[in-house]
Parts: structure tokens; sequence; C-alpha cells
């Protein structure tokens, strides 16, 4: 059997970065975080930190850390079942979710089912094609993820597709097309992308303009707020989720520029297999919403 205050150490360790602050979180001394980790090291026979700045976990302590969340998360459920009144200890659930998501649709999917059973909800935000990572490492018990296949002990349910429409305001389509759009105009006319990690416009310029990467211009705006504020702003043109976008289309504050180039990308929601009442009723709740706002 494992130590679960080992197990607990050497989370917080991960979460706050070092031995230090995990010390403090945990009201004890420094070096009994290191004894706990030491013998938790000793356990299972392998390294399971890499003492940098911040700390980080190896593969086997990912795969401690993501055991340690999932008993954390069945614990939380039976401890709310048995003291259903008790406010002091909320049920904490952690999931990972893109930012045009969030932007949109996500949270009225999951208000009415987080005030009804009282849960907190602690959301890590990153690029679609990257949340399953954080599932995977043991960071958030379920994700909105543009991965199909599910990871191992994990389930994948189809969520629906956004579709990403190629907008500007008319002055900057004025400004840079003027003449119709082509690869050398979208070479010069400044984009505005989400950040790095998308990849979603540099596929849009290959796919239907045979444009390579690094050969246009671009603002980096990892905001989906600010993002769309500087379209409007006419800082650029970009790809924006058609929830964000045919409202604005409608109202002609932003105009199509090229109406047959979309992008389509599926959304599926991924959690760990064990019967925690949480991610069925959050799985459930995010599927009736995405049936009626996704395509």
């Amino acid at each position: 059997m494992l130590d679960y205050a080992h197990l607990k150490a050497l989370s917080v360790v991960i979460a706050e970065g070092g031995f230090e602050r995990a010390a403090k979180a945990l009201f004890i001394t420094q070096s009994a975080v290191s004894q706990r980790i030491k013998a938790l090291e000793e356990r299972v026979g392998q390294t399971l930190l890499i003492r940098s700045n911040p700390v980080q976990a190896t593969p086997m302590g990912k795969r401690l850390l993501r055991h340690y969340a999932q008993v954390s998360l069945l614990e939380s459920e039976l401890s709310a079942e048995i003291d259903a009144d008790d406010p002091s200890l909320p049920t904490v659930v952690k999931i990972a979710v893109n930012a045009d998501s969030l932007a949109t649709w996500f949270l009225p999917a999951l208000a009415e089912v987080f005030k009804r059973h009282r849960w907190l909800l602690e959301l890590i935000v990153d690029d679609e094609s990257y949340t399953h990572h954080l599932l995977k490492s043991g960071e958030a018990v379920g994700c909105v993820t543009t991965t199909e296949a599910p990871l191992t002990g994990c389930s994948s349910e189809y969520l629906g597709q956004m579709e990403y429409l190629c907008v500007a305001t008319e002055d900057f389509i004025r400004d840079y097309f003027a003449d119709g759009v082509s690869p050398s105009r979208l070479r010069q006319a400044p984009a505005v992308v989400f950040s790095t990690k998308d990849k979603l416009h540099e596929k849009f310029l290959g796919e239907h303009f045979a444009i390579e990467p690094e050969q246009w211009r671009e603002h980096q705006i990892p905001s989906s707020e600010s993002f769309l504020e500087a379209i409007l702003l006419g800082m650029g043109y970009g790809l924006v989720g058609h929830l964000q976008a045919e409202p604005l289309l409608q109202s002609g504050a932003l105009k199509l520029i090229a109406p047959e180039c979309t992008m389509k990308v599926p959304l599926y929601w991924q959690h760990w297999n064990i019967k925690a009442k949480q991610t069925t009723l959050v799985y459930r709740a995010l599927a009736a919403t995405a049936k009626q706002a996704l395509r």
C-alpha cells in the first residue's frame, strides 16, 4: 500500500514548485517534506522528482500524481455524501478547457450542475490540442480536447465541431484585400493568432492557400477577449469560432474574407475511467449544451 501522506507531499511539491513552499502549504518542515518524498521514492524504487526550478515530476512521478488525483476525487465524492451539509468539505473538480470553448458555451453548460451540487470548479486553460496532456499528467480529471483516441485509462466522448470563420473589419478588408484574397495578399496582411501553440491559422493558410509556416505576419494575443477585440479594432484578420463570429457578422461589425474557406475543429470530452459522479454529470451537462451550440 502506498502512504497517501507521502503522495500528498509529492502533489503539493509539484503544485507549489518546490520543497520550501510545499512545507509552508503542508504546515510541516522542509526536512519532513523531503523525508516523505524520499520514503515514497524508496517504496516505488524510482526517482519521482527532477530537482529543477521549478521542481518537475518524472514519468513515474506523473503516474503517481494521476493516481493520487483520482483517489482524491473519489474521496471527495464520498465525503460529500457522508457530510452533505458540511460546507467545509467542498468537492473540487479540475477540468482543462480551450479558451474558445471557455469564452462561449462551456461555462453555461456547467453552471447549473456546479450550483446544484455546490462543487468548486478549477479550470486550466490551454490550447485544445494540448489539454489532454493535463489529463494525462493528473492535473485535470477531464478535458475538452481535439484528441479523439482515448488516453490510457480514459474515455473519449464526441461533443461536436467548432467551425472557424476567417473575418476582419470592412476597413481592413478595403486596405488589404480590395482586389480579393490571394496568397500574396495574405502574406502581407497582419493576422491575429492566439499563441505559438495554436496551429489553426497555420493549417488554414496551408490547406486553403498553400502558404508555408512563417511566411506571413501576425499578432500573438493569448486571450479570447483581446484576440477578438484586436480583430474588431482592425489590427488584423483572424479565425473566429462561429459562436462568436456569427452575431458580429449579422451586425456588420465583421465581414467574411473567404466565405468558402472555413476550418472545422472536432471537440471531445476525455475523462478518467473511474466511477465518479462528478465526471458523469459534467459530461451529461457538456453534451447537452454542445449538442445545441456546436455544429
